[in-house]
């Protein structure tokens, strides 16, 4: 009995103790002050705080709380003040406000307000890049004013001090602007190449085409063969060798169209239009997780918006094709641009190949069979293409973007010989690439941006081969051949891309896409169908990373993307991070790590002739698996008083390629893997106006299919090359300008049956220009003389020769030729 008496006398007084502890606190619209006191009194509260400041805030409550400090947390949490606990005594005290100061802008020309995409700013020595309409955005709780340094390739580098919450609008001034008179003092300008902080990334000007010895047909593929780590040897036609990667795994993007060729027969006619070409920004490998779909390289083109200030009309003529383009504002927020070119005669003349009968094997006919045989030949070719874009922005900084192009290359030639046999050969080849993009970009108030993106492209491809062999005489057989493809490649792609600035110190990036591709394959022989490959493929995927300013000067950025195809049911992880160290203001380093995959690629077709073609197909991780590739890359740069040296180092491997080939009558397809590796020399230097330039290349690529005669045996790829010499040096003696490139590679190997060399000829080839500019008022204009291959060189191309049989048992093989010794003459205007 006394020990139940006890227990019910110990639990009593913890409920005595518990209900002590209950704090009720009623007040009606009364200060937070005198709140307080009661507390003190009637709980037994200690406090410190200033009276005065505590009287300034109001509180109407009625609730109960369990404990003391709960009670305190509840009155303060609505107001800008903390609280400690010291020796039971509250300490209350005014929060330290933390302010944020943000500004807003976007880099302009100042010429036509054209957007200047990625562009390379510092705020507060914080270095930084815009994205590609130009925008930045810097948050600071430090301080108030912001001091920017903004550089453009190809213009004057701006400095200015700024200030928080406003949004600023910053206008660069082009170097070449071509006015009658202009005077620039103590100011720098930036020039036709940049190495940003990121590896493997490079930054081209393309205004500095146009005093190079690049027609104004072909500015930006030969821009892009001038650099480092591209391929300029052996001249491809319809693709870029990056780094050693293969056909059809480096992308070329113009204004998020996907660019499914560059191939034209006439190689002085490139796919891009120089006249719309505003920004070229090339990825050679390593690049972050915002880029996917290619295990090689990627080049990222921007096309001009349109001049918003004045209508601009530009007409170019050379002997070559006539070409314009036109740009009108629409009030003083949009613009429409209209370009075109077109070959206004036919590039090609008929003309006679001289064939050493020597080869023909009919001993019984060598008296009358001369040494040679005439071949008749009669070449047809047309080029055209357009582009369209309308642009519009909006006061708060919004964009949108609608862009459109089409272009069309057909080109055929006939074969003939009457001489004893009747031979005639017809080839046919015409590619047409159509294309669209609209993007919208939004500027939130906070400095953040998003942007919602689509687009569609397409290319076909037709291709027709007929011969016809006929003997004279009667016992003879007839030999017909009529062989036919259509090759067709589309794409569809969606985008949503946000960036988010956290702090001066941290950027997010995060999107989701969406990507359908199909691709058509018909083959014909005689009128029967011998192929018909009809592949689809949807992804839906996503990405994030995180760009980190670990300390002044260091920068690491990580991320990965992430990719689902629907039909292989199975997620596609990509992690990759990217580190860069600024030392000094002049010496930088920089290295990268990446996964890549590619879900559509070109598979390579092996002939019996040892002839090499390729086309799209799509992963079907059965007998098509996916492109995987690991790249590694690590860099350094050197930039003072205009001079500019750069090394950079990279390995690749990469896995999935498909081959096909014929064993026996049979069609067999094998798999295959690669490895690319090695390093970029790079050396500038600038001399006032004046520049030059040398690069260097030092490669690796070797490949291993599993139809290699020895099991892991690696033998040199067809891209393989192992030396490669560029130099270039532009003179402005204006109103005359004298520039001039060289180039040496080499060579590729050719092979003779399985992994037998027989020839590995070099490339060379030395270009010049002279150009004369000169301005009438408001009409600029100029005069250029472009020489090509100065020395006629005889290279070869890549894909050099085509087998042409003359009888059933004889052929001969028709070498194309890289671009011969010729004079290129144009002049433009521009109103």
């Amino acid at each position: 009995m006394r020990k139940c008496i006890a227990l019910i006398f110990f639990f009593g007084l913890l409920i005595t103790n518990a209900l002590a502890q209950k704090i009720e606190i009623k007040a009606n619209n009364k200060a937070l002050s005198d709140i307080l006191i009661e507390l003190r009194d009637r709980y037994n509260y200690q406090f410190s705080y200033n009276s005065e400041l505590l009287s300034s805030y109001q509180i109407s409550l009625d609730k109960s709380f369990p404990n003391k400090e709960k009670a305190i947390a509840h009155l303060l949490k609505k107001f800008p003040l903390n609280y400690e606990i010291s020796n039971n005594v509250y300490l209350i005290f005014p929060e330290e406000k933390i302010y944020q100061y943000r500004i807003l802008g976007q880099i302009l020309d100042k010429e036509n307000l054209e957007p200047l995409p990625f562009s390379h700013i510092t705020i507060n020595d914080h270095p930084m890049a815009t994205d590609e309409l130009g925008n930045f955005s810097f948050t600071s709780t430090t301080d108030s004013t912001f001091r920017i340094l903004a550089s453009h390739l190809g213009y004057f580098i701006h400095d200015t001090i700024v200030s928080y919450d406003q949004t600023h609008q910053l206008l660069l001034t082009a170097a070449s602007t071509d006015l009658e008179e202009i005077t620039v003092t103590d100011k720098i300008v930036q020039t036709f190449i940049k190495e940003s902080n990121q590896a493997g990334n490079l930054k081209l000007n393309h205004k500095i085409a146009g005093f190079l010895p690049t027609n104004n047909d072909n500015s930006v593929f030969e821009l892009l063969r001038l650099q480092p780590g591209i391929l300029a040897a052996g001249e491809q036609k319809d693709y870029l060798i990056i780094w050693g990667s293969y056909e059809g795994e480096s992308q070329v993007l113009f204004d998020d169209i996907t660019l499914w060729g560059l191939k034209n027969f006439y190689e002085d006619i490139g796919a891009v239009n120089p006249l719309v070409v505003k920004n070229i920004e090339v990825l050679k490998g390593g690049f972050d997780a915002k880029y996917g779909d290619r295990v090689g390289g990627i080049v990222h083109i921007t096309g001009k918006d349109g001049s918003k200030v004045k209508p601009t009309l530009n007409l170019a003529l050379n002997n070559i094709t006539a070409s314009g383009s036109y740009e009108q504002p629409i009030g003083k927020k949009s613009s429409l641009l209209f370009a075109f070119r077109h070959t206004y005669y036919n590039l090609f003349k008929d003309e006679q190949i001289k064939y050493a009968t020597s080869n023909v094997n009919t001993d019984e006919l060598n008296e009358i069979i001369p040494d040679f045989i005439d071949l008749d030949v009669a070449p047809d070719y047309r080029f055209r293409d357009a582009n369209l874009k309308f642009s519009t922005k909006w006061d708060n900084g919004d964009q949108l973007n609608i862009s459109l192009l089409a272009g069309e290359d057909r080109y055929s030639y006939d074969i003939t010989n009457d001489f004893l046999t009747t031979s005639r050969r017809h080839v046919f080849e015409g590619s047409y690439q159509n294309g669209g993009s609209l993007k919208y970009n939004k500027v939130w108030k906070n400095g953040n941006s998003s942007s919602i993106s689509v687009s569609r492209s397409e290319m076909d491809k037709n291709t027709t081969e007929q011969t016809l062999i006929e003997r004279i005489r009667i016992d003879e057989i007839n030999v017909r051949r009529d062989d036919r493809s259509y090759n067709n490649i589309r794409e569809y792609n969606a985008k949503f891309q946000n960036r988010f600035t956290l702090s001066e110190d941290q950027i997010i990036e995060a999107g989701l896409h969406y990507t359908n591709n199909a691709v058509d394959l018909q083959e014909d022989s005689l009128g029967i169908n011998i192929l018909h490959m009809d592949s689809k493929l949807d992804k839906v995927g996503g990405y994030f990373q995180n760009i980190l300013n670990v300390s002044n000067g260091v920068s690491i950025k990580a991320g990965f993307q992430v990719n689902y195809p629907i039909n292989l049911q199975k997620l596609y992880w990509e992690p990759r991070i990217s580190m860069s160290v600024k030392v000094t203001d002049e010496l930088s380093f920089n290295g990268a790590w990446g996964l890549y995959k590619q879900f559509i690629s070109k598979s390579s077709v092996l002939s019996r002739t040892g002839k090499y073609r390729y086309i799209w197909v799509g992963a079907d991780e059965d007998t098509v698996p996916v492109l995987e590739s690991m790249h590694n890359v690590l860099g350094g740069s050197y930039h003072k008083n205009g001079f500019t040296f750069s090394l950079e180092a990279y390995h690749k491997r990469t896995d999935g390629h498909t081959r096909y080939y014929r064993w026996r009558n049979e069609g067999n397809i094998s798999l295959g893997k690669s490895k690319s590796y090695g390093l970029d020399f790079f050396a500038k230097k600038d001399f006032g106006e004046h520049t030059f330039w040398i690069s260097y290349t030092l490669s690796k690529t070797t490949e291993n299919f599993d139809y290699f005669r020895e099991e892991g045996e690696y033998i040199r790829a067809l891209q393989d090359q192992r030396h490669e010499i560029k130099t270039a040096g532009l003179l402005a003696l204006k109103p005359f300008y004298l520039s001039a490139n060289y180039i040496y590679g080499s060579g590729f190997p050719e092979y003779l049956g399985y992994n037998n060399i027989v020839a590995e000829p070099n490339y060379q080839r030395l270009d010049a220009a002279l150009i004369y500019k000169f301005s009438h008022k408001k009409i600029k204009s100029e005069l250029g003389v472009l020489f090509h291959n100065v020395l006629d060189r005889k290279n070869t191309t890549y894909e050099s020769f085509e087998r042409i049989p003359l009888s059933q048992i004889n052929s001969i093989s028709v070498y194309t030729e890289s671009v011969p010794s010729s004079i290129r003459l144009y002049f433009k205007i521009t109103i």
